[in-house]
């Protein structure tokens, strides 16, 4: 195995690791019942924006198995089929993100740091939205039964799963966008 190979595989288990440690020791700010500010995707993307979708998309796995053998999930999981959805699918579509790597490379190269924002920014937002969809369709499909009395559960399950990807989609693209110089020397460093 190579030395490239060796500092891949490790950061992919360090920065599941460092989600894995923000989603259990921080705590979101609550912005009402359902939204939490939360930037514990961040490592997820760092990953796919350094080294691909396949590397973030496993870091994503990665820590849907942490909350499930920490027993993080276990509040979460109706049925087995349900659990392999939201925590083994939902967190490796995070990683989708890192479709926005080749982009971000040649805005890299050009110096364009706008465009290495830009590109980001949108990354994050592809990567939130994968893994809410796969939130979304469970929602309804196995927790619209906690539907409150009247209301449709795709309803429910857009309004609680749109909460909590609005709350952690914002957050960390503020985090990015605030740290985007440090986000150029970290990308370059392999």
């Amino acid at each position: 195995m190579n030395r490239s190979r060796i500092q891949l595989l490790t950061e992919i288990a360090i920065f599941a690791t460092l989600a894995m440690i923000l989603d259990v020791f921080t705590e979101p700010m609550k912005l009402g019942p359902w939204i939490s500010f939360s930037f514990k995707m961040l490592p997820i993307f760092l990953v796919s924006f350094r080294w691909g979708t396949k590397a973030g998309m496993s870091a994503g796995f990665l820590w849907g198995i942490l909350q499930v053998v920490t027993g993080e999930a276990a509040g979460g999981i109706l049925t087995l089929f349900q659990g392999f959805l939201e925590y083994f699918v939902a967190f490796a579509l995070i990683g989708l993100a890192g479709v926005m790597k080749p982009a971000i490379d040649r805005a890299r190269q050009r110096k364009e740091t706008g465009k290495v924002l830009l590109n980001t920014l949108t990354g994050v937002v592809i990567g939130t939205i994968a893994r809410y969809a796969i939130h979304f369709i469970a929602g309804f499909i196995f927790w619209g039964q906690y539907a409150p009395e009247g209301q449709s559960a795709v309803y429910y399950s857009f309004v609680v799963n749109g909460s909590s990807a609005l709350g952690e989609g914002l957050a960390c693209i503020l985090v990015i966008w605030l740290a985007q110089p440090l986000l150029s020397v970290f990308l370059d460093k392999k």
